[in-house]
């Protein structure tokens, strides 16, 4: 059982990007973790889905949230934390045109 603080620091953070986004990020962290997925629809299914998660995963998956509402256009990052895409155009494609 995680500890009531961070249980409450990750639903202040998944109300503040959105269901879809938060439900995305669970279900990669459950994922990561070789967790089985959830039938999503059943009452109690989010928190069930966050208290299965061992706490560092749980504590991965705040830090994850709270990068999300700081990124309001939801850019994706790559591996070098970068934006994928930057002055309309992907670093693969600067790349590809030195």
């Amino acid at each position: 059982m995680h500890d009531r603080q961070l249980i409450d620091a990750i639903r202040a953070a998944a109300d503040q990007v959105g269901v879809d986004h938060f439900l995305e990020l669970l279900r990669w962290h459950r994922a990561v973790a070789s967790l089985p997925d959830l039938e999503w629809g059943a009452a109690g299914t989010y928190r069930q889905g966050v208290e299965e998660l061992d706490p560092r995963r749980a504590a991965e998956l705040l830090t994850d949230l709270r990068r999300a509402a700081r990124d309001p256009r939801r850019k994706r990052h790559g591996a070098d934390g970068k934006p994928t895409f930057r002055g309309g155009a992907s670093l693969a494609d600067r790349q590809r045109n030195r």
